[in-house]
C-alpha cells in the first residue's frame, strides 16, 4: 500500500467583488475512459507541459460504479451515486434537483457566472438537468477536432467564467479493440486527444485578458477499464488519475493508497464497510474535482463548500486546509512583491521577510515549460532575475524559499 505523501498547493488569494467576468474562472476538461497506466505510458506533450508546472496524481481513486454516467455525475456533482442516484448511462434515477452539478452551486452565490459545456456523448448533455450550464453544446461523438474547435471558439469570450469539455474517443477506442497500455491504437487515441487539448489551451492562453485573470485547469478521466469494457472493481478500471494547473498552483505528485470502494455490485449496499474512511480523506478522489473547482469559483465569498452542511458534498476542496488531507491554504498574499510589472527584461522580487537566506525561482511558459532556472539567490531584502531574450508574454515565476513554495504571474514586454 502506498504511503500518502503531504504535499503544498498555493493559491493567490486576489479578491474580485465583481460577479460577472469575475478574475478566478475554471477550465474542466474530460477524456473519457484513459486508464492511469496508459496515459503515463503515452505520448502527451500538452498534458506534460501541464503536469511539468502542475499538481497531479497517477493515483487518484474511484470508490463508486466504474461507469460513464455515473462517474461523470460524481465528478461534476460532487457527490457518490447513493446521492445523485445515477447508477447507469441511462441516467435512470437522478436526483440533480438535490445535489445539482457545480455551476449550479456556484451561481446561488454568483448568479452572473457564466458557463459552457463541450460535450460529444449526448446523454451527459440530454439527461441531465439543474448542472448550471448558460450553453450546452454537443459535438460527433469521438469527434475531438470538432470539439476542440467548438471550444477554441467559446473560451475566448471575455465574459466566459467556466467551462467543461469533454473527449470521448479514448474511451470508444477501448471499447473496440481493448483497454491496454499495449495496444496501439489505445494509446494512440490518448495521444490524439492531447494534441486536442493543446488547441483548447491556446485559445485559452489567447484570452484579451488572460494576464490578469486566475484560471484553475482540471483533467481528469471518469474510469479506467479491462479488456474491451468496465464497471467492474479491478484496480485497472478504478485507479484514475488527475491534473490541476494554475498560476498559483505548486507542481508536486501525490501518490496515494486506495481508500477501497461503494460499488453495489461489488458490497450489496451503499455503506462504509468498502472504504476506509481515513484514506479516504486523504486521497484523491472522483468526488474530489467538483468541490475543488467550486471552491475556486465562489473562493473569494469566503464559503468552504464541504462545510455548507444543506449541500451534503461527498468531495473535498484540494484548495482548502484539512487535518490530514496533506494541501495546506498557504497564500503568502504579501510575502513577495514584483517590480516592475509588466517588465521589459529585468524584475525585482522584494521579500517580506528579511530574515530569509536563499531563494530559488523557476520561471514557466503557459504551456509549463521551465524557461529560466535561479539557484541559491540571497534573498535578502530583493532578488533580480532577468528574462531578457524571452518572447513577449505571461510567465508564472515558481519561487521557493525554505518549504514555502509561491508563484507571481510576470508579464514581458519589449
Amino acid at each position: 500500500m502506498k504511503k500518502t505523501f503531504y504535499i503544498v498547493m498555493v493559491f493567490a488569494l486576489t479578491v474580485q467583488m465583481a460577479f460577472a467576468s469575475q478574475n478566478r474562472k475554471v477550465l474542466v476538461i474530460g477524456i473519457d475512459g484513459c486508464r492511469s497506466d496508459a496515459l503515463q505510458q503515452a505520448n502527451t506533450p500538452v498534458l506534460d507541459g501541464l503536469i511539468a508546472s502542475g499538481l497531479f496524481t497517477y493515483d487518484a481513486w474511484h470508490c463508486g460504479i466504474t461507469v460513464s454516467g455515473p462517474s461523470w455525475s460524481t465528478i461534476m456533482t460532487g457527490t457518490w451515486w447513493n446521492k445523485h442516484g445515477v447508477t447507469s448511462n441511462t441516467y435512470t434515477g437522478s436526483n440533480f434537483n438535490s445535489y445539482p452539478y457545480f455551476p449550479t452551486r456556484a451561481k446561488e452565490l454568483k448568479p452572473n457566472l457564466q458557463c459552457v459545456q463541450v460535450v460529444e456523448w449526448a446523454p451527459m448533455s440530454d439527461n441531465v438537468y439543474n448542472d448550471g450550464w448558460n450553453k450546452k453544446l454537443k459535438t460527433p461523438d469521438g469527434d475531438g477536432a470538432s470539439t476542440a474547435a467548438v471550444a477554441a471558439t467559446e473560451i475566448v469570450d471575455p465574459n466566459l467564467d467556466c467551462m467543461f469539455v469533454y473527449f470521448d474517443a479514448v474511451d470508444l477506442t477501448g471499447h473496440s479493440s481493448g483497454f491496454s497500455p499495449t495496444n496501439p491504437s489505445y494509446i494512440q487515441a490518448i495521444e490524439n486527444v492531447d494534441s486536442k487539448i493543446g488547441i483548447v489551451l491556446n485559445a485559452l492562453y489567447s484570452r484579451t485578458n488572460y494576464a490578469t485573470e486566475d484560471w484553475l485547469i482540471l483533467i481528469t478521466t471518469d474510469h479506467g477499464g479491462t479488456g474491451t469494457g468496465h464497471g467492474g472493481n479491478s484496480l485497472q478500471e478504478r485507479q484514475i488519475w488527475w491534473i490541476a494547473n494554475g498560476a498559483g498552483v505548486t507542481h508536486q505528485q501525490i501518490t496515494a493508497a486506495d481508500p477501497g470502494t461503494y460499488n453495489p455490485l461489488i458490497i450489496g449496499i451503499f455503506n462504509q464497510s468498502g472504504v476506509d474512511t481515513a484514506l479516504l480523506k486523504q486521497s484523491p478522489v472522483q468526488s474530489d474535482i467538483a468541490v475543488t473547482a467550486l471552491h475556486h469559483l465562489i473562493y473569494d465569498t469566503g464559503v468552504k463548500p464541504e462545510e455548507q452542511a444543506a449541500w451534503k458534498l461527498d468531495g473535498k476542496s484540494w484548495l482548502s486546509t484539512f487535518s490530514g488531507t496533506g494541501i495546506n491554504d498557504v497564500s503568502g498574499e504579501n510575502a513577495v512583491t514584483v517590480f516592475p510589472n509588466p517588465t521589459t527584461g529585468m524584475v525585482s522580487l522584494w521579500f517580506e521577510n528579511k530574515n530569509w537566506n536563499t531563494v530559488n525561482v523557476g520561471v514557466y511558459d503557459l504551456l509549463g515549460r521551465n524557461v529560466r532556472t535561479f539557484e541559491n539567490l540571497a534573498a535578502a531584502n530583493k532578488v533580480n532575475i532577468d528574462l531578457s531574450g524571452l518572447s513577449c508574454g505571461t510567465y508564472v515565476a515558481k519561487i521557493q524559499i525554505g518549504t514555502l513554495t509561491l508563484t507571481r504571474k510576470i508579464d514581458l514586454q519589449y
